[in-house]
This record gives C-alpha cells, structure tokens and sequence, in this order.
C-alpha cells in the first residue's frame, strides 16, 4: 500500500507537462527493454502510475507508453476516465 506522502507525489506527478516536453526522440514499443529502463533510472512504475490514477478518483490506466525527451524519461498515458471518456496524459516519469 503507499503512504499517504508517496500517495501525495505520485498525484502531483500526474499533472500534465508542456507540449514541447512531450515531443519525444524515442518511445519503447518493448515493454521488456522499458521495464529495465524504468528500474535502471529509478523512474516510477507503470503500477504506482495506475495507483495513483484510481487513488484520486482521476481513472482507469489504459495504456501507457515509456518515452524520453531531452529532459528526461515521461509517460504517455491513455487513460479511462469515471464517465467512461479515453482520455490522454503526459506525465514526467522520474517524480520520485
């Protein structure tokens, strides 16, 4: 379960970035690659992304691809929100 405060920072992290931040040199279709990227670089997990979208009532994790920019590693997510609507999100990957 996470603590309140991890709760706190992984919902703060789910804010969207700047487009220009999103425009990425690489997204990983190998979720085998991304996964040892994701645990390499301390980035924050697809299931504590997933957590924390239910957690404050913000949806359903979709999808989510691992892509990096010049700034660094961010999540593109699709997500489902509690009206049933797909909607998409940017969020920066490393917020630990």
């Amino acid at each position: 379960m996470v603590g309140l405060g991890k709760a706190a920072a992984f919902g703060a992290a789910a804010v969207l970035l700047p487009w220009s931040t999103a425009c990425a040199l690489d997204c990983m279709t190998d979720w085998g690659m991304a996964g040892q990227i994701v645990r390499r670089q301390n980035l924050i997990t697809v299931e504590e992304v997933s957590r924390s979208l239910a957690a404050d009532g913000v949806g359903v994790l979709v999808k989510t691809t691992l892509c990096r920019s010049d700034e660094g590693y961010f999540y593109r997510l699709v997500i489902r929100s509690p009206t049933g609507q797909l909607k998409t999100a940017v969020m920066n990957a490393k917020s630990r």
